[in-house]
């Protein structure tokens, strides 16, 4: 297996739209803790030892994400394959001519899980070397990772089934409801793709749960799926 090991140095792949990184089949890159790797503009410096698997490669595009009325800036970083389980610092730099009409103090960074959930966190703003960087102190898993406005911010497309299905409150402190014609079967997901809980109950109890932003899957009798984005306070 090859292997590259990253020790205490900064590997810089450049800052232009050319430069890729590929993790081919069988190799892997390993980050030190104290270390850290920048692609193209996309700085990882992990909290623990860190290790990129193949087959993998890092890209990105001019072409922002829209969802809905909504849009992110014009840099939009993708992984052929998800980085789970990462923690550390994440450092996100762009160009002035990138911002798509969004002011810099509005920023916020976006991450897209493996469950196709955009995650925002309100990340610390350099606007004079144009850098977003947030510090991922919980485990966290991503594919694409772009920014938008926090007033506008990315969230994932929500399959209403028959028109009848909701959930509420949302943000919510200690319970989700949820109203449908139709038995439902819940499964609550955190950012890092693990299962949180299940049940087939129309009131989930989350008192106990950190605070954050959690994926709930919903499949009726009619095997029918519906997805939401919960916040818990």
């Amino acid at each position: 297996m090859k292997k590259l090991l990253l020790v205490s140095t900064l590997l810089v792949f450049g800052f232009s739209f050319s430069q890729t990184l590929t993790v081919v089949e069988g190799s892997i890159i390993t980050i030190d803790a104290n270390s850290s790797v920048t692609i193209d503009g996309l700085q990882l410096a992990p909290s623990t030892t860190y290790t990129i698997a193949g087959p993998n490669a890092f890209d990105h595009t001019s072409t922002p994400i829209v969802v809905g009325d909504n849009s992110s800036i014009e840099r939009v970083y993708e992984l052929s394959e998800e980085l789970s389980d990462y923690s550390g610092l994440i450092s996100f730099r762009y160009l002035d001519s990138e911002l798509n009409g969004i002011d810099e103090a509005e920023l916020v960074l976006e991450v897209l899980d493996a469950n196709d959930v955009w995650n925002n966190v309100a990340p610390n703003i350099d606007d004079t070397n144009n850098i977003l960087s947030y510090d991922f102190t919980e485990l966290v898993g991503f594919k694409k990772i772009t920014a938008s406005a926090s007033s506008a911010t990315l969230t994932i497309k929500t399959e209403t089934l028959n028109d009848i299905v909701r959930v509420y409150p949302n943000p919510t402190t200690d319970k989700i409801i949820i109203v449908s014609n139709f038995a439902q079967h819940s499964t609550l997901f955190n950012t890092a793709g693990q299962k949180i809980l299940e049940s087939n109950a129309l009131e989930l109890d989350v008192t106990d749960l950190p605070t954050g932003v959690y994926l709930l899957n919903l499949q009726n009798t009619q095997n029918q799926i519906s997805t939401f984005k919960i916040i818990k306070q």
